[in-house]
């Protein structure tokens, strides 16, 4: 077989591949955090009452999950965890929810020192998934 006749076999398997695999949509981040705190504690309480996350979802399709990846230090350590908040969320609507997020930490200010989303599945079972994640 010819190099010609190789590349197009090889670009035909490339494109059943793509085509069989799972929907992926586009790379732009469909989630716009306009806040991401961790409460204060409770009264007579020194660790963190847990992560407030107030968002939009871009796009026109409505979301089933969206996962965050939330990074928080006090003096002790740098902390680096994730939440996944599932519903039912409309795009261009405003989102705030509270989590249990760092409740188990000692509180050192609202703080947080990123706080990204890092997968989003559209209640069409697409997927997004923020790059190097």
């Amino acid at each position: 077989m010819n190099i010609l006749g190789r590349l197009t076999l090889a670009a035909a398997a490339f494109a059943t591949v793509i085509a069989a695999s799972p929907s992926f949509a586009s790379a732009a981040t469909p989630v716009l955090i306009k806040a991401c705190v961790v409460t204060k504690p409770r009264l007579m309480s020194h660790n963190a009452s847990g992560t407030q996350i107030t968002y939009v979802i871009y796009g026109r399709k409505n979301v089933a999950s969206v996962t965050f990846s939330v990074r928080y230090r006090n003096s002790a350590q740098n902390f680096l965890r994730t939440v996944t908040d599932v519903g039912s969320f409309a795009p261009g609507v405003t989102i705030s929810h509270h989590f249990a997020l760092y409740n188990d930490v000692t509180y050192a200010g609202s703080h947080t020192q990123a706080c990204i989303p890092v997968r989003v599945k559209y209640a069409d079972a697409t997927l997004w998934m923020a790059p190097n994640h």
